[in-house]
């Protein structure tokens, strides 16, 4: 129906500009992000892996490249983090679309975390523009497609979780023998024996 409510829309509509901006600020303070440092070292962790397709099978391996969920993706983050996965977080590609490529399922360009309750926000359209312009801000990443993202209408000044962390050469070295040992995101090698075919 072409005349159906937008509730998103409505929203966007009555919190005006001032809300939208106070949303921005709210991201901005809570997404995590890999330092610029890390990921110019090493952009994809794990480059034989991709998000399954809903018939598709996790741990299927179709031409060389290995099916899942969001495993992968999730751990190539947290570990250019330098964390152990927190409590109530969410990984969120940017790029929705692009969970199938495995250029960009575990580019750490394409991913943030934030907390649970604020993870859908990375699907409104506002949200995702805004993610969209500060990767490629940060990084020049832009997506499967190459094209340079617009700047949002208001872009928040200080983005809290992304410094370089002070073992940032440990971290590149630990991504670097994952990718190597790891292209296909497994943890270990009696996984990697199992899941065979």
């Amino acid at each position: 129906m072409s005349d159906s409510l937008d509730l998103d829309e409505l929203l966007r509509h009555e919190w005006g500009d001032r809300g939208l901006h106070m949303v921005f600020e709210l991201i901005a303070r809570h997404s995590w992000w890999v330092s610029p440092r890390v990921y110019h070292a090493i952009r994809v962790v794990h480059p034989k892996t991709r998000r399954r397709h809903a018939k598709e099978s996790r741990g299927k391996i179709v031409d060389g490249i290995r099916l899942w969920y969001n495993e992968p993706a999730q751990r190539a983050l947290w570990l250019a983090l330098g964390h152990r996965k927190p409590k109530h977080a969410v990984t969120c590609h940017i790029y929705e679309e692009s969970v199938g490529d495995p250029k960009h399922f575990t580019n750490l360009a394409n991913m943030t975390a934030l907390p649970t309750c604020l993870g859908s926000l990375s699907e409104w359209e506002p949200v995702q523009e805004l993610l969209k312009y500060h990767s490629f801000k940060v990084f020049g990443y832009k997506g499967p497609k190459r094209k340079t993202p617009p700047k949002p209408s208001y872009y928040p000044k200080k983005w809290r979780h992304q410094v370089d962390p002070p073992n940032a050469e440990v971290l590149v070295r630990e991504l670097r023998r994952q990718r190597l040992l790891r292209p296909r995101g497994l943890r270990s090698s009696s996984d990697r024996q199992r899941l065979t075919p």
